[in-house]
């Protein structure tokens, strides 16, 4: 039988003793708990500039420009991908789609304008630009000589609904006004056009043909719609398909280009934890056994007055039992406050040049872009038995412990405060 009342008058008379393990359990499982909930949180986080559109990786090839930067070209970072080879990564293992687009440079005398050429009907890539029509109406099957044009763009050049757009003397006329920026900043443009539209020009460019060859079916950009936990291994295989000049981007690449500490932190949370859990295990272990050492004459006068050594066990066993729960529970809160506190931050992920090309002799052509994602750091159940499983480690062992001290009094030691 547990006398209650002893083991809350020995838990308040050593206080010291006692919020020290508690302490120690709390700080183990809000360790454990903040350390995985962070790693989740930067797997979404590298994820954001491709959820954005849609997409599990990204994938284009490199190139070389022509001499002359005239009429339209492909920048040096989308050169073709050719029908056979979307065709082969399409049926990758693990691929669900695949949204193929093609972005180009068109250097006019007086003006210098990127296009793109999209799938109207896509449910990933640019087409997601769906979703960003300030006015007017997105593109749609069965369109031709029209075009969607981003809002900026539209007002730096006067531009308006209705009116018409020259590009390598087809004029297309203005459907659509788009906020760009609230989709992506990958692949970004000012003139948007149906993708065989946009296929025909390349086509026939001068500056596209004098340095590739390029066919009525083919794409410089692909957006890949696949099973997450695949991204890094399709990522190899479509480089195996396509050659070494091939960009695969995957969320991995974000988290590279904001280096080894992010990376460091989401493969060795569960180390981390674990090195957290055995510190904890090993202090409160430490002062589970000096206890028993210090209770030898309380020990000896339970077992002169008929205890016996289970009714000990049980008895020092619920001190550590609510010792256990408390700091549980203190772990769990300080998980909660820690993961509240860490959701105030914003990571800036830097996106590569070579996915939003603009000519480096242009004006902001050079900056920087980057996608500012404010951490989403979650508590899940799973996390949250995690810790409960924890503490409950941490409690088993130190009654192990316990037991193993009591075991290990010896007798003339007892006997000798009996």
């Amino acid at each position: 039988m547990i006398h209650w009342s002893f083991v809350l008058a020995e838990l308040f008379r050593r206080r010291i003793r006692t919020s020290v393990n508690i302490s120690l359990i709390a700080f183990s499982v809000g360790v454990l708990i903040v350390v995985n909930a962070i790693g989740a949180s930067f797997q979404h986080t590298f994820r954001a500039p491709l959820e954005d559109m849609g997409a599990t990786l990204t994938v284009q090839r490199a190139g070389d420009v022509p001499e002359k930067m005239e009429g339209l070209v492909f920048p040096c970072s989308v050169v073709p991908i050719y029908h056979d080879e979307i065709r082969k990564i399409s049926r990758l293992p693990g691929v669900q789609s695949v949204s193929q687009a093609l972005l180009m440079w068109d250097f006019e005398p007086n003006t210098f304008r990127i296009v793109l050429g999209l799938d109207s009907e896509d449910m990933s890539g640019p087409a997601l630009l769906r979703k960003a029509i300030t006015s007017g109406r997105f593109l749609s099957k069965g369109d031709q000589l029209a075009a969607v044009i981003d809002q900026s763009f539209a007002r730096n050049e006067n531009l308006a609904i209705g009116q018409m757009i020259e590009i390598q003397g087809s004029k297309f006329e203005i459907v659509g006004i788009a906020d760009s920026s609230r989709i992506s900043k990958l692949a970004t443009a000012q003139v948007y056009m149906p993708l065989p539209e946009a296929r025909r020009l390349a086509a026939t460019s001068t500056g596209v043909k004098v340095i590739h060859k390029f066919g009525q079916h083919d794409s410089n950009l692909l957006f890949v719609r696949a099973e997450r936990d695949k991204s890094e291994a399709l990522g190899k295989q479509v480089k195996e398909i396509m050659g070494e000049n091939t960009t695969v981007s995957t969320p991995a690449s974000f988290q590279q280009m904001l280096g080894g500490v992010f990376a460091l932190t989401d493969r060795f949370s569960w180390m981390i934890s674990v090195l957290a859990l055995i510190v904890a295990f090993l202090l409160v272990a430490r002062t589970t056994s000096s206890n028993v050492r210090e209770r030898r004459a309380e020990i000896g006068t339970m077992k002169a007055v008929g205890w016996t050594k289970m009714d000990i066990v049980k008895q020092i066993g619920a001190e550590t039992l609510i010792t256990v729960i408390l700091g549980g529970i203190g772990g769990i809160l300080l998980g909660f406050v820690a993961a509240n506190a860490l959701s105030l931050i914003t990571i800036s992920i830097p996106i590569p040049w070579e996915m939003s090309p603009r000519p480096h002799f242009l004006p902001g052509g050079a900056d920087q872009l980057t996608r500012d994602v404010r951490l989403s750091v979650s508590i899940s159940p799973v996390l949250l038995l995690s810790a409960l499983f924890t503490s409950l480690l941490i409690g088993v062992g130190s009654a192990w412990t316990m037991v193993r001290s009591i075991a290990n009094l010896k007798p003339a030691e007892v006997l000798r405060y009996e």
